[in-house]
């Protein structure tokens, strides 16, 4: 069984891949365990090189009322364990239930997978604009730029007005940050936030996804999955 976000990354490849990973995913009935399991605290889950050992796909081997399954979550890049970061974006994606997710989400923190290296990581998602009043405070204040509070949300704008400021005096650098930083939930936010605005301010992707009826929020050109929310 494909997730769907895996068959769609399937359906991107070449004629001849398509059939090298089909054929990969076949054969695990032949050795279920794989080549590459991961240990705890993501025991129970596994890995398999395909393409050359260009990309691997991530799966679990079960049964379904005493029938074999191979369940394959998603194929993504073998350097640099990026594969892990995919799995990590479709935590939110529905497919996967709520004891996974937590499952998940634990061994990736653990594992300190850095998602940003490979766009996954939230900072390319343009959320839903701050009210005017609060953008034109900010810029008179002096913490953000017009174009900047433009690309921020009101949380956002909110974090950047309460920590952007030093001996009383506005720090634009702070204020940044703290926005940033708001945006991942407290997490450190990159070095390059000019970057980070930069993604946010480009064309978005647009794809409908249909089983949520929207439009993906991510950049144009983005790499992973579509996402219809952050």
């Amino acid at each position: 069984m494909f997730s769907d976000v895996c068959v769609e990354q399937i359906a991107g490849l070449h004629p001849d891949e398509q059939v090298s990973v089909l054929s990969a995913a076949v054969r695990l009935y032949e050795d279920p365990a794989g080549k590459h399991p991961l240990s705890s605290p993501l025991q129970g889950w596994n890995t398999e090189d395909v393409l050359a050992g260009e990309k691997r796909i991530i799966y679990r081997a079960g049964d379904v009322n005493g029938v074999g399954l191979i369940d394959v979550l998603c194929l993504g890049p073998r350097s640099a364990n990026k594969v892990y970061d995919m799995a990590a974006a479709l935590v939110a994606s529905g497919l996967l239930t709520d004891d996974e997710v937590t499952f998940l989400w634990e061994a990736l923190t653990i594992l300190d997978i850095l998602a940003e290296d490979v766009g996954l990581d939230g900072w390319d998602f343009r959320p839903e604009p701050a009210p005017e009043g609060m953008r034109l405070a900010a810029v008179r204040s002096g913490l953000l730029t017009e174009e900047q509070a433009s690309l921020l949300s009101r949380d956002e704008i909110e974090a950047a007005m309460t920590a952007g400021w030093a001996a009383g005096a506005p720090d634009p650098r702070a204020a940044l940050i703290a926005a940033l930083e708001r945006a991942r939930d407290r997490t450190q936010a990159p070095a390059d936030t000019d970057a980070v605005l930069s993604g946010r301010a480009h064309g978005r992707c647009g794809v409908v996804l249909p089983r949520a009826g929207a439009a993906c929020i991510r950049k144009h050109g983005h790499p992973g999955p579509h996402r219809a929310s952050p």
